[in-house]
């Protein structure tokens, strides 16, 4: 167990004099601790080993505070890490945050980009209508479907309840409330598709599927985190707005926003940046007005880690972890719909890129370049190419071509090889051999169906480009 640095111990010291101060104003006694609870030690959020690991999903029971570890009723295998081997980053599903996924930056700091609420003044319930609320995780569970070389999916399932642990739109007929599936495709350049349906029996009602919050870690206030300029948004032809939070807090709203913009990054003080991509027709941002007391940005204690009956409290001082919300991303196109649910896309991940520097990234998921030779087809929720593997040749190679250009450029495709079989393969790229390691991975998915062939390529192209895939003999 891993007690704060002496950094972070000086930090506790300025946050706690902050504290003082406002409680003598009068300022944040909801979110109070006694003079005992104040020289607890603090514990950093749990995240797993330090560095880089081989890339994949690992089930874990990421340990905290001794004194939160002790009444959870779980075993070996309760959270779920997703680390890289190009950096410290990971993306990581712990009971501490109700399993809801954050990236991690390498020097520590969370971020989310949010999940499904729902208002509830629209249910009749009190409080927040979301997982943030079931700090038991009574309803969320994770689970990992695919883990190997190439890519790793994770299935996170939740019920947006209250406190109280009471569901939305319960149907009269069924008995069934709400309820939310979300698969997060992820890929080695630290970049995945996020998949989200909201099951319900009233999907015009309002829902909420994004907000940019960080998480600051105990002894830190958000200013340790996250920039003065703490928003960046581009569109596809590269035009890019920056926006500063002040002394009175954030923006009253986003000025001059690129037209069609697709792109936003959330800089932190950190090497690699949270960015998230969605398709802009229809998209409006809102952003969180106003600031904390003691901060330029907003923060709140009532989550992560705390198991008070509690939607709202503003953090007294950085004792406790806390979070900041941004913006929100509202009414992006949908995906899907069914009569009783809708499902919405995002590309999402961590970056060294500025904003105008994802625009190749964005381009090739929005507008992906098209597929010559073979049977198949782009799949965004995958961000994936899917290939019928009955299209091989006689020497059960598979061939085909990306017409890729400026406008449908290539970067770091996959391509899942149906019915490929057990086989290992070799991979060409315009006539040349790629060996296989950081720039060429892939795994075998096993299924009832069938045994499919997982590949990434780590390629960027504005050409045409041909693409040979072999089994070995």
């Amino acid at each position: 167990m891993k007690k704060l640095t002496l950094m972070f111990a000086v930090l506790l010291g300025l946050c706690s004099a902050r504290a003082e101060s406002q409680n003598k104003a009068g300022i944040g006694e909801a979110g109070a601790e006694s003079p005992a609870a104040k020289e607890a030690p603090l514990y950093l959020l749990p995240s797993g080993p330090e560095g880089s690991a081989r890339f994949g999903a690992y089930y874990t029971t990421l340990e905290y505070d001794p004194a939160w570890d002790k009444p959870w009723r779980v075993g070996e295998y309760a959270d779920v890490v997703v680390r890289f081997d190009d950096g410290g980053h990971r993306f990581v599903f712990w009971r501490g945050t109700s399993y809801i996924p954050h990236w991690v930056t390498e020097n520590g700091i969370w971020y989310n980009n949010e999940f499904l609420e729902r208002r509830s003044r629209s249910t009749g319930l009190k409080g927040c209508v979301e997982p943030m609320s079931d700090k038991q995780c009574r309803y969320s569970h994770v689970r990992i479907i695919e883990s190997n070389d190439a890519r790793v999916v994770v299935h996170w399932r939740y019920a947006p309840v209250n406190v109280e642990y009471l569901h939305p739109y319960i149907d009269e007929e069924s008995g069934w409330g709400d309820w939310v599936d979300e698969v997060y495709t992820l890929y080695p350049d630290g970049t995945g598709a996020r998949k989200a349906t909201l099951h319900t029996t009233k999907p015009d009602d309002f829902s909420e599927w994004h907000e940019a919050i960080i998480v600051n870690q105990p002894g830190t206030m958000p200013e340790d985190n996250i920039e003065a300029t703490a928003v960046s948004l581009a569109n596809l032809k590269g035009e890019t707005r920056h926006y500063t939070w002040t002394e009175e807090g954030g923006p009253k709203e986003f000025q001059n926003v690129p037209e069609n913009c697709a792109i936003q990054m959330v800089n932190l003080k950190s090497t690699r940046k949270p960015f998230s991509i969605v398709d802009p027709e229809g998209l409006r941002m809102t952003v969180f007005k106003g600031h904390a007391p003691d901060s330029i940005f907003h923060h709140w204690d009532h989550w992560p880690v705390s198991q008070d009956k509690l939607s709202t409290r503003v953090a007294a001082s950085a004792d406790r972890p806390s979070h900041s919300s941004l913006f929100n991303l509202r009414n992006w196109r949908e995906y899907a719909r069914t009569e009783n649910s809708i499902t919405r896309l995002m590309l999402h991940g961590l970056t060294d890129k500025d904003a105008g520097g994802l625009v190749p990234l964005a381009r090739s998921w929005l507008n992906p370049p098209a597929l010559k030779g073979g049977d198949g087809q782009y799949d965004p929720t995958e961000r994936a190419y899917l290939l019928a593997g009955d299209a091989r040749d006689s020497e059960g190679a598979l061939t085909f071509n990306i017409a890729a250009d400026e406008e449908h450029p290539l970067v770091n495709p996959a391509f899942v090889v149906k019915g490929w079989g057990e086989a290992e393969a070799t991979l060409e790229i315009n006539g040349d051999g790629v060996p296989r390691g950081p720039a060429f991975r892939y795994g075998h998915r096993f299924s009832q169906e069938g045994t499919d062939l997982i590949v990434w390529v780590q390629v960027e192209a504005t050409v045409d480009t041909a693409f040979r895939i072999t089994p070995v003999r």
